[in-house]
């Protein structure tokens, strides 16, 4: 996948935190192996817009096992763009980045395009980035773009695009998701938490890995970097206000230590935390790929295992995502190394479900970013 460790990567620090007085306890997970469930039986009435590690975009009819590539995402044949794929009303936004040249005035170009479950695309936007300018986000509830620009002299300046608004300084870094409690923007081993429309600061907040946005004003990151053999791997999460600073505690429930990734329900308060380890040893002389899922909710902050897990896949060709009506959606794609066929299959559960439902898909050369749509 794309990103293991998390959407916005922000450094690290020692940053105090709190323990709540008790834990929840936490199960260690079983040794992975495929994912296994039931067979889905019934409709899943989903298409998937889904990306070939960063490259063709496919829409994949589940219920008739069939995928199309989409042709009108208006990239010249020769270049070689890298596509990013997220949820948007009404269907799914690809972001095409094409590139240009090191010495161009213009170092790239994103357009934005909406994509229906039938295949429809529709160019929605389109961003230019000069030279200077490096780290873009969506902003809030909304199909524009806030860039942030770094100059060869001066402040860094803040600007919406499209938008007649002027730009505004702020300090440099890289940016974060925009939420309700403001924009994010990483610079070392803090976060700072941003008014976009003027560039003040409304919170400073020390971090000591990836900070990741849950809900409203709550995100989640890892904590005091350590774990034995390897001091480079995470060794537990905490959950931090946005708005306040106040941090929480929590344990690290997954056997799995290499990476993880964050995504939050759509409608509702949980949060399902993917672990990941590209060089699993699941046995005497074998070296596989393995993927954990944990529901995490936040205002108890108490885990649950997602049933099946953990498993073995080629974690660059799966991926995670939650559809419309709240159930979670997980393609994997291969196993260990050892398995000579590929198996690419989808399991749909619902919170609460004792078990995973199976349907198979067409094998493509991997489901590194999708979007599950209804239709």
């Amino acid at each position: 996948m794309a990103i293991l460790a998390a959407a916005l990567a922000l450094g690290l620090a020692g940053g105090s935190t709190t323990t709540p007085r008790s834990l929840p306890a936490v199960r260690l997970s079983a040794s992975p192996t495929w994912l296994r469930g039931v067979p889905l039986t019934g409709a899943s009435t989903l298409h998937l817009v889904a990306s070939e590690n960063g490259g063709t975009v496919f829409v994949v009819d589940v219920d008739h096992h069939s995928a199309h590539a989409l042709p009108g995402l208006g990239f010249p044949p020769q270049a070689l763009p890298a596509v990013d794929l997220s949820a948007a009303p009404g269907g799914a936004v690809a972001v095409v980045s094409t590139p240009t040249c090191v010495s161009c005035a213009i170092r790239e170009t994103q357009t934005d395009f909406l994509i229906g479950a039938n295949g429809a695309v529709r160019r929605v936007g389109r961003v230019t980035l000069t030279r200077h300018q490096y780290t873009t986000t969506q902003a809030l509830n909304s199909t524009a773009t806030w860039v942030l620009t770094w100059p060869t002299g001066g402040r860094c300046t803040l600007r919406l695009e499209p938008s007649p608004r002027p730009a505004v300084p702020v300090p440099c870094g890289s940016l974060g998701s925009d939420t309700p409690a403001g924009l994010l923007v990483g610079s070392g081993d803090h976060v700072l938490v941003l008014d976009p429309l003027t560039g003040s600061i409304r919170e400073h907040i020390r971090v000591s890995g990836p900070l990741v946005v849950l809900q409203n004003d709550l995100a989640l990151t890892s904590t005091d970097p350590g774990f034995p053999g390897d001091s480079s791997f995470p060794a537990n999460l905490t959950l931090v206000n946005l708005a306040t600073g106040s941090r929480k505690r929590l344990a690290w429930p997954s056997i799995l230590h290499f990476g993880y990734r964050v995504l939050p329900e759509p409608h509702r308060s949980l949060a399902a935390i993917e672990f990941v380890d590209p060089a699993y040893t699941p046995g005497e002389n074998t070296i596989g790929q393995a993927a954990d899922i944990w529901m995490l909710d936040p205002h108890t902050a108490r885990f649950t295992h997602v049933p099946g897990f953990p498993i073995l896949e080629s974690v660059k060709q799966s991926a995670v995502a939650w559809t419309a009506d709240d159930r979670l959606a997980i393609v994997a794609q291969g196993g260990a190394l050892t398995q000579p066929q590929a198996r690419t299959v989808i399991g749909l559960w619902r919170p609460g479900q004792r078990t995973i439902h199976l349907r198979s898909l067409p094998p493509l050369n991997g489901y590194s970013q999708f979007v599950p749509l209804a239709g």
